[in-house]
């Protein structure tokens, strides 16, 4: 088993999630703006994203891992990281979100990187993906800053307010990772 790694970026850092992080993680996942493109129903509860917390402690492998993106007070304004994970075949999927007040901004993009970075480099995947509502474009561009190539439309892909969603599928290759963006 092993704990997260730690990153510093110009403006954030990115760590593993702590139970002083529940509130945060509960408002975060309550927040109709994050949640509509997000493929999950609100958390019920704060035990609920302390549920989360815990279940995300340590890890083995590829196993998913979901980093807390802290600001420079130590304060949650949004999650990323990656799930879908295949062992034989290398890859995974990224996921993230970002309180709203935060939008626009190129927070995101400049979280991901360390992220991606790291999945290439320490966990020997060849190919990171990410799957995005269509109406959802500032995800879009944030993927497509960091060099993701948009493969194609996957049909009634996920379920988000009991209605099934298309999503364009996006990747990345390890070939085709710049860390310099």
């Amino acid at each position: 088993m092993t704990t997260y790694p730690t990153f510093t970026t110009p403006r954030f850092t990115l760590r593993q999630l702590h139970k002083k992080d529940a509130q945060a993680l509960f408002n975060l996942y309550t927040t109709p703006e994050v949640l509509t493109y997000f493929g999950m129903e609100p958390l019920e509860s704060i035990t609920k994203a302390e549920g989360i917390i815990e279940a995300r402690q340590e890890v083995e492998g590829l196993a998913p891992m979901r980093w807390a993106i802290a600001d420079q007070g130590d304060n949650l304004i949004g999650t990323c990281g990656f799930h879908a994970t295949s062992v034989p075949h290398k890859r995974c999927e990224i996921g993230y979100d970002l309180m709203p007040c935060h939008w626009g901004k190129g927070y995101m993009t400049e979280a991901l990187q360390p992220v991606i970075d790291y999945l290439f480099r320490e966990k020997g995947v060849v190919r990171v993906g990410a799957v995005i509502i269509p109406e959802n474009a500032g995800s879009s561009r944030v993927v497509e800053k960091l060099g993701f190539t948009k493969e194609g439309l996957l049909r009634d892909y996920i379920m988000q307010d009991q209605q099934s969603h298309d999503v364009y599928s996006y990747s990345i290759l390890k070939k085709e990772w710049q860390t310099e963006l």
